[in-house]
């Protein structure tokens, strides 16, 4: 029996949640292994991915406000996974950057899913690669692109309070 277009595109629709719940799951497994909360292991990996940024654009890319971002960075700089250095454009503000060494502490955990992931790319030919590179760059874009629709016509960030509820006695302000 042959598999029509739509059927693929139908069975991947199917799986792609599946496999995105594994790897959050993963995380989360990880994040226990060291003791830390989930949100500083994706704060690490949003450091390395876009280091050196302030504090304000992590906020941004991890969905928290101000204050929990900065315990956040706290934690993180009290453990030795990040320090915060002068910016060498703005002598006013302060990047956060990765210390390498202990990063590489937390690499050991996804050493054997790397290991798995060099096995499994080891069958597929260079354009099928080059597909799967494609496909994920596209992927983390369309995330990326979609997070900050969310974020701009919702909840930009982790707080309990919606954007239409204000506190008594406050004068809504954000």
């Amino acid at each position: 029996m042959t598999v029509g277009r739509q059927d693929l595109v139908d069975e991947l629709a199917r799986e792609m949640p599946g496999y995105i719940s594994a790897s959050v799951r993963y995380q989360m497994a990880i994040a226990d292994q060291l003791d830390m909360p989930l949100a500083d292991i994706h704060a690490i990996g949003a450091l390395r991915e876009f280091e050196p940024i302030g504090a304000k654009r992590l906020a941004e890319l991890m969905g928290m406000t101000s204050g929990a971002v900065t315990r956040l960075v706290d934690r993180l700089e009290q453990s030795g996974y990040v320090r915060r250095s002068p910016d060498p454009t703005d002598r006013r503000r302060v990047v956060l950057r990765v210390v390498g060494e202990r990063v590489a502490e937390i690499e050991r955990f996804y050493a054997p899913m790397g290991l798995r992931w060099q096995r499994q790319m080891a069958q597929y030919t260079d354009d099928q690669l080059r597909f799967l590179v494609g496909f994920l760059r596209h992927g983390s874009e369309s995330a990326q692109e979609e997070t900050v629709r969310l974020r701009a016509g919702g909840r930009a960030h982790g707080t309990r309070r919606r954007r239409d509820e204000t506190p008594e006695g406050s004068r809504g302000e954000p």
